[in-house]
Order: structure tokens, then sequence, then C-alpha cells
């Protein structure tokens, strides 16, 4: 007789895979709080509600010099900080909050505690004494009854941002232990992963989101439901510098500082630095990118007014002279490449100084700004207008005639112009000191000096000398009036 064959029965073959399908989740759920913890140049603290660290990570052991064995439920964030700045720090929140606030852990987390967004700075002490500047953002972690069970303290080193390892070992956890744990790492990591103050996602190797925090739904104007399964370029401006992004993260593992600018659904648009890391499950096998898109709109905006405070007047707002070098450069190399000739304009006020001396340099400043404005509406969009220094100014016209008689005229035109426009009386407003709005009349003529160039047949230096000589000899025919430079 044929011996029955035993089956397994069906409830254990499901036991067997919801369990497996546990051991995956928890995989990929280490991995991501393996990324969210390191793998941006960011130290992470945690600390329980107390202010005892319960997490001290890779980056901020190497920060610090500190193993996170020397400070887990030992001590707190305080203590590894400059005392004086704290209590300086506890000292101004006091004030600023109207309720005293006591020296210690109390004063790095107080406004946190309260629900307001608490970034600030501050110096850390590493265990050999050490000292280094720290940018710090702080969070209160809650549980799903909005209890505050702990802090998170988000660190960068502002001295030398650097490098720290993308992955640590996965957290072993004990097979009885698997569901709780689950649930812890899920509902931590989510707490990480929401509280960065960065834009942060994780994307396939292909470039298709799987992941959002909040500050991704803020700079997008998108739902994480809207943003999962989506590619990551198409919330970019520049599509294929975004893919590259992509690319070039899987192929380099890491990169740090990648300028992109981010395209909201209501067209605002925001330059960001996208750091980025691949992301591996416990077995090392690839799953990915995860990312941080930092918003560096004002960074961006204070360089370039930190350029323009260096190449531009201050009173006019027009080009000085390093930037009028620059452009007589330019305009050189153009009259080279194109074969036209080009011309530069030296101008002098003819009665500038009476104004100074009869009604203060403030008023000679409105003066100034009046001709700036006046010369600036004589010329076209690419010719350039400098001030020179006190009452000079300059103008460049460029991509005049092949023809030197044809660019004499056109430049003659300009000039007479100008002399012309200036000609016409000024009608200055200024308010005294305890006097009403006072409004004068000043009549300021120029002195103007005219040189043609082409195909660097006289250096940039010699262009401007010989535009100033030609302006002094139209001064002492009495102003008010141009000649051109003979060459």
């Amino acid at each position: 007789m044929t011996e029955a064959v035993k089956t397994r029965p069906a409830a254990d073959t499901a036991e067997v895979s919801f369990e497996l399908r546990r051991q995956e989740a928890l995989q990929i759920t280490g991995a991501l709080q393996n990324a969210i913890l390191n793998s941006a140049n960011f130290s992470s603290i945690a600390t329980d509600e107390k202010g005892v660290i319960q997490l001290f990570n890779v980056g901020t052991e190497r920060m610090l010099g500190y193993a996170a064995a020397d400070v887990i439920n030992k001590i707190t964030p305080a203590d590894i900080s400059d005392p004086q700045e704290v209590i300086a720090r506890a000292r101004a929140l006091s004030v600023e909050l109207a309720t005293p606030i006591t020296p210690g852990f109390e004063a790095l987390v107080f406004k946190a505690s309260r629900g307001i967004e608490d970034i600030y700075e501050l110096t850390y002490i590493r265990k050999d004494g050490s000292r280094f500047p720290a940018v710090v953002s702080v969070t209160a972690l809650r549980d799903a009854h909005d209890a505050i069970i702990g802090y998170l303290l988000i660190g960068t080193d502002n001295t030398a941002r650097k490098q720290i390892e993308a992955e640590q070992k996965l957290l072993e956890a004990e097979q009885k232990q698997l569901g709780q744990r689950l649930r812890d790492h899920q509902f931590y990591t989510r707490s990480l992963f929401e509280s960065n103050i960065d834009a942060l996602m994780t994307t396939d190797p292909s470039g298709i989101i799987t992941d959002v925090n909040k500050q991704m739904e803020s700079l997008t104007g998108c739902t994480r439901d809207e943003l999962i399964g989506a590619p990551f370029k198409n919330y970019f401006t520049d599509q294929e510098r975004a893919e590259a992004g992509i690319k070039l993260v899987l192929s380099e593992k890491k990169v740090t500082n990648y300028e992109l600018t981010a395209r909201a659904r209501d067209g605002k648009v925001t330059v960001v630095s996208y750091n980025a890391a691949t992301l591996y499950d416990r077995d090392r096998r690839l799953q990915g990118v995860f990312a941080a898109a930092r918003d560096i709109t004002e960074r961006k905006q204070a360089e370039e007014q930190i350029l323009n405070l260096a190449s531009h007047d201050s009173l006019t707002r027009l080009p000085n002279r390093r930037l009028l070098t620059d452009r007589l450069g330019q305009t050189m190399a153009a009259s080279k490449r194109s074969g036209r000739y080009a011309a530069l304009m030296f101008m002098d006020l003819d009665n500038f100084k009476p104004v100074n001396d009869t009604y203060g340099h403030s008023v000679g400043d409105l003066l100034l700004i009046e001709v700036a404005r006046r010369i600036s509406s004589c010329v076209r969009a690419v010719d350039t207008v400098a001030r020179f220094g006190g009452d000079e100014f300059v103008v460049i016209l460029s991509e005049l005639d092949v023809g030197k008689t044809e660019s004499t005229t056109q430049s003659s035109s300009v000039a007479e112009k100008l002399r012309a426009i200036l000609d016409t009386p000024f009608a200055l407003k200024f308010e005294q000191e305890g006097k009403a709005e006072t409004i004068i009349e000043h009549h300021c003529t120029s002195s103007i000096g005219v040189v043609l160039f082409l195909n660097h047949e006289i250096g940039a230096e010699e262009i401007i000398k010989q535009a100033d000589m030609a302006m002094y000899q139209a001064k002492e025919g009495g102003g008010n009036s141009f000649r051109f430079s003979i060459t």
C-alpha cells in the first residue's frame, strides 16, 4: 500500500511567509535608518525626555572623539557643550521668552519642547578638550499621543565638514523581540526622516522616488502620494542634470554639494544643495539612493549681493572701475572678432563742486545719481555706463560700424545726446533737518572725451588715458562739449 504524502499545514506556511516578510521589512527599515543617521555630514544625538543620551551616531563619535559607550545613558549634550555659551543661551532665552530657564540641557531644547523650530550655533567640546563650532537643529520627538519621549539634535561641523561613513552595521535584533523592534524602528525612522531640516527622499536605482519627508512635499508643492512612484528628475528645472546626479551617486557611491534648482507645482524655484549616497540592504544589495536637498537660496543671494557690491558703485549702482576694466576687455575682444569699431567716452561734470560746497555731500550725491540715470537712458543695453570716481563717468559703446567714418558719426551722435541731456537743469529734492522739503535747480554741464578703438590696436589703459586727455581738451575749451582723441 502506498504511503500517504505528508503535507505541511497551511497555517504553518502562512506563518513562515509572514515571518519572512517581517524580516525583510526590518532589513529595509534598518537600512533606511542607517542611511538617515550616517549618509550626510551630520552628527545625530538622540536623548530621552530628561536629556540623557540614548543614541550617538558614528558621525558624532568622529566629530567629538567619544565612543557611544562613553556617553549613552551617562551624560547630556550640555556636558559636551561650551558651558559659558550654554549659560549665555539660557539668559538670552529667559529674556526673549520672559520665563526663567535653567542653564544646562533645558537651555538647549527649551524652544523645541514648546514646539518652536530651533536652529542655533554652539561650540562643542571634543574628548581631547579641543573645540569646534557647530550649527545645531533641535526637534522634540513625540509619541502617538503627542507626549515628548526625547529630543533629536542634528549638528553640522562648521569648521571643516568632514566626510563620514555612509553606512554602519545594522542593529542586531533578538528573534523574540523582532515584532516589537520592527514597530520601534519604523516609528523612530519616520521621526528622524520627518524631523530633518532638509528635503529627504529615497529613490530606486532608476531614479524613481520611493519615499519622501514633509520638507520634500513643501519643496515641490506635491503630496507624498504624488511624489512616490514619480521620476526624481521631474521636480527640477534641469531634468538632465538631475538625472545625471542620480547616475553620479550610483557610480561614485556618494555626492556632496551638487547644485540643482527645484521647481514646485506653483512654479516657485528653489536652489538646493543635493547630497546623496547609495542605499543598501543588510546583504549589501543595492536598493537605490538616499538624498538630502538643502535650500541654499539665501546663500546664493548673499553670494550674488557680495559679488554685486564688489563690482558696482554703492551710490549710483553703476559698474565700478573693476567691472569697467572687465567690460572694456570684453569689448576689445569682441571688436577683434567682429572687425567693428567701439568707442570709450570719458566724462567729467563741469559745475559739480558748488553743489557740495553750498548744500553738502548728500545733495551732491543726489546729483550724481540723477546724472547716472540720464547717462544710462542715452545708451543701448549692450553698452556700458560706469562711475570712474568722484564726478567722472565712462561710457563704452560696443559694436559700432566696420568703417571709422561711420563709427565716428555714431559715437558723435551719442556724445551730443549725452552733452544735451546733461545740459538740462537738474531739479534736486531734499530735506534739511527741521525744515520742509526743498527743491533746488542746478545747471551742471559736462566735458566729454571720446576715443575710437579697433582690434587691440592700443591697450585698455591707453584707451582710457587718451579719452581722459580728450576730455580735458573739451574742458579747457569751455566745457559743455566733447572732443575726439586724435590717434
